[in-house]
């Protein structure tokens, strides 16, 4: 037989070598002897009519992996796959080309094999396509000297266990931590523009948020290079929140935290934590980054920010009726000028709002007050017991 195929060879006879290998029974193809000698006498047309009704012994496969074309290469693999043993020839060679074509079609049998003596960009081609089946080949890759692999699988929307987030942040694997905290982040920040409620958005975010006892215990190691992250991108759970006033953090930090975050989605602190934060903000005159967007509890927000963060709110967006009424207790002569101002001449303060103006009872902002809106009877009947001179005047302005 193998002077036979030499023969045929050698007088580049292709349709009579493609005859024999069609009349060739099924199940026995060449030995190992023969298949290595057509593959020496490269003839692409003839391998082909091999190839596509036998699969080649592992030697000779070893070989066609590394000498067949691509096209004829993609086609071998589609048909027979790879023996574990050019698997893992392609792996120890670092054949990328021929890694890339397997696993376009083929997953690795030995996959920590792959792990721990595969190139970059062989293992980039196997990662590009699957994910890893548990834990351990996770933190395989985890442990790898190129750390660029690890960022890559999160990048590719892989699933992260809290088990392997837990050794990224006991082992402090920062550009790891970065990109699963960035996936995150840009994850919510497009949810959030669907107008669905906060707790909706976390629901959906599902695995890609960072569990709120991983967000404690990035608090509690206080490596700042983390908490900066943290800080950043991840919508802080209650307890998280509740830790950033237990341990007295930074107001910097909080800062940082609202600049990034909050507002985002209908994002938060829990009721008992927002006034603190606010007023934590306020103190250091910080809380100018709480004025960019609308609160869905701005009586919270006036009763305890800078005059000077209220002032620069007002001129954004107008107040719910608790929270007109929540500026003015505070007795502040100048937001109250202020609201005011804001307020016409188009508009009107709402009926609560009017009588606790007149519960102040300054002259001065009553009058900046009426001389461009009526007062409601409830107002008028306060005016009337504790200042009738300014009832007068009001009536002089307003005659009915």
């Amino acid at each position: 037989m193998k002077q036979k195929i030499i023969s045929l060879l050698e007088r580049n006879n292709t349709e009579e070598l493609q005859a024999y290998f069609d009349e060739m029974p099924a199940g026995k193809p060449l030995d190992s002897t023969d298949e290595l000698l057509l593959l020496e006498h490269f003839s692409e047309p003839v391998l082909k009519s091999y190839i596509s009704r036998f699969p080649l012994s592992t030697q000779a496969e070893a070989l066609f992996v590394k000498k067949a074309p691509a096209a004829l290469r993609q086609l071998y693999i589609n048909l027979h796959s790879l023996k574990a043993e050019t698997q893992n020839l392609i792996i120890k060679e670092n054949l990328e080309d021929v890694a890339a074509d397997f696993c376009t079609m083929r997953t690795f049998e030995d996959i920590p094999f792959l792990l721990e003596n595969g190139k970059v960009n062989v293992i980039h081609s196997y990662l590009s396509r699957y994910p890893l089946e548990n834990d351990a080949l996770v933190l395989t890759l985890l442990h790898h000297q190129n750390s660029s692999l690890m960022t890559c699988y999160i990048n590719n929307g892989r699933y992260i266990s809290p088990t392997v987030l837990t050794a990224v942040i006991e082992e402090k694997h920062l550009e790891v931590f970065k990109a699963f905290c960035y996936r995150q982040y840009r994850t919510f920040k497009k949810k959030a523009l669907t107008q669905a409620s906060f707790d909706k958005l976390i629901e959906r975010l599902g695995a890609l948020y960072l569990p709120e006892t991983l967000q404690i215990e990035v608090l509690e190691a206080c490596d700042w290079r983390f908490v900066e992250v943290l800080l950043k991108t991840t919508p802080l759970a209650p307890l998280a929140q509740k830790f950033l006033f237990d341990r007295k953090f930074d107001y910097t930090w909080l800062k940082l935290h609202v600049t990034s975050l909050y507002g985002t989605g209908g994002y938060r602190f829990q009721k008992e934590y927002e006034p603190l934060l606010f007023k934590a903000l306020a103190t250091k005159d910080m809380d100018e980054c709480l004025t960019g967007f609308r609160h869905q509890d701005d009586t919270v927000f006036v009763q305890n920010a800078s005059e000077k963060a209220v002032l620069k709110y007002l001129e954004s967006f107008w107040l719910t009726d608790d929270a007109q009424v929540a500026l003015i207790a505070r007795g502040n002569a100048t937001l109250i000028a202020k609201l005011i101002s804001r307020y016409s001449p188009s508009h009107g303060l709402c009926w609560q709002a009017e009588v606790k103006l007149v519960e102040i009872c300054s002259p001065q902002l009553i009058r900046s007050y009426t001389s461009f809106h009526t007062m409601c009877c409830e107002a008028l009947k306060q005016l009337e017991q504790k200042s009738p001179a300014e009832l007068e005047y009001y009536y002089s302005q307003h005659r009915y």
